[in-house]
């Protein structure tokens, strides 16, 4: 009996280990760099800023996302990001940008109305995704 609870512990934590986005425990590459915005305000606690790392090769096709990551009460810009990914993911004839919105209360406050691209050559450098305040 002991040893089927065992085996049923171990497959469901390897039935985990089938996710797209590498976790905490795997140091894959990682997309760096900050988020920023003109606006002269600042971001009261309650702010979330959400990222996300996208395909966007096919325009007749939805988004496919590559990784997500939120960070909530993000503080002030510049806001500095870490975005793991999966190694092949970024490849050449492919369009990758990082989207950001930040939202306040649960209502979008900033967006990147031009999605940042991401290419091979420039994932290694740090990132400067601009957002724009909502109108």
């Amino acid at each position: 009996m002991k040893t089927v609870v065992i085996l049923l512990l171990a497959g469901l934590a390897l039935a985990g280990c089938n996710s797209r986005q590498p976790g905490a425990a795997e140091r894959g590459p990682v997309i760096s760099g900050t988020v920023n915005y003109r606006a002269r305000m600042a971001l009261p606690p309650d702010a979330v800023l959400t990222l996300r790392l996208l395909d966007v090769t096919r325009p007749d096709a939805p988004a496919i996302v590559i990784a997500d990551k939120s960070i909530a009460n993000p503080g002030n810009p510049p806001i500095a990001f870490e975005l793991p990914y999966l190694p092949g993911d970024i490849r050449t004839g492919r369009r990758i940008v990082i989207d950001a919105r930040i939202e306040v209360a649960g209502r979008p406050r900033f967006y990147a109305e031009n999605p940042h691209p991401v290419s091979p050559e420039s994932v290694h450098r740090p990132h400067e995704v601009w957002v724009e305040l909502t109108k």
